[in-house]
């Protein structure tokens, strides 16, 4: 009944408008269209949104800068801490050429370096490439070749399970240029378009395809999630 009901939208504007594009010629009913872009999207209270990612934890570490940000086994890290540690890595990485809709693979242990990593590569305006360690080298030479960015952020004993790859190591254990960079975030103009990071398919019809997530997508879904969740359901 919906089909005959389009079929029936779809002749009439023909006959209206013989002359009109295919792609531009109606399908939805008056009721239907009401019901999607009115009844289904009631307006919200437009809010002042941070552009990026980095810009909401910025905005975290000038309301509670004390407050701990990440909890590992071996340490916690204060939102003070992550931010200067992210921005001394985002400063090294700047220095190698990474700046908006640049790419970056991130290789390390699910340790706090696994957010320093992805933070530090956002805050230099690039777009992270999560590599799981654990993956087999086949796929991590496809996704390092997607990548084809000019800096690879990663723990240094992982780097030998890496295939060949022309991307400048960043060893979050063991790079000495890390320490003598600033502590203060770099100024990058980073906007909603922009890219943050891909997510990869799992393959299992050929190679892995990367789906693109914009700033925007990102801090649309977070607002989302804080507003829809108690902190207790975050949490797990």
């Amino acid at each position: 009944q919906r089909m005959a009901g389009h079929l029936g939208v779809l002749l009439e504007a023909i006959a209206t408008k013989p002359d009109t594009r295919l792609a531009d010629l109606p399908l939805l009913t008056d009721a239907e269209r009401q019901r999607l872009l009115v009844e289904w999207n009631p307006r919200t209270a437009e809010t002042e949104r941070e552009p990026s990612i980095a810009a909401m934890v910025e905005a975290q570490v000038r309301r509670t800068p004390d407050a701990v940000a990440v909890i590992t086994p071996e340490r916690r890290l204060t939102y003070r801490e992550l931010e200067a540690r992210a921005n001394q890595l985002a400063h090294r990485l700047r220095g190698l050429g990474v700046g908006p809709e640049v790419r970056v693979g991130l290789c390390v242990e699910r340790t706090e370096d696994l957010v320093i990593g992805a933070l530090g590569i956002l805050k230099a305006g690039g777009a992270y490439v999560p590599l799981d360690p654990s993956y087999p080298r086949e796929r991590l030479g496809w996704l390092l070749e997607d990548a084809q960015g000019p800096a690879l952020v990663a723990h240094s004993h992982l780097l030998p399970s890496l295939p060949e790859h022309s991307a400048t190591p960043v060893c979050l254990d063991t790079d000495a240029e890390l320490a003598l960079q600033p502590t203060t975030a770099p100024a990058v103009d980073v906007f909603p378009g922009h890219l943050a990071y891909l997510i990869y398919t799992s393959g299992s019809t050929g190679r892995p395809k990367g789906v693109a997530i914009t700033q925007g997508n990102a801090v649309a879904f977070l607002h989302w999630a804080l507003a829809t969740y108690s902190p207790e359901e975050l949490k797990g």
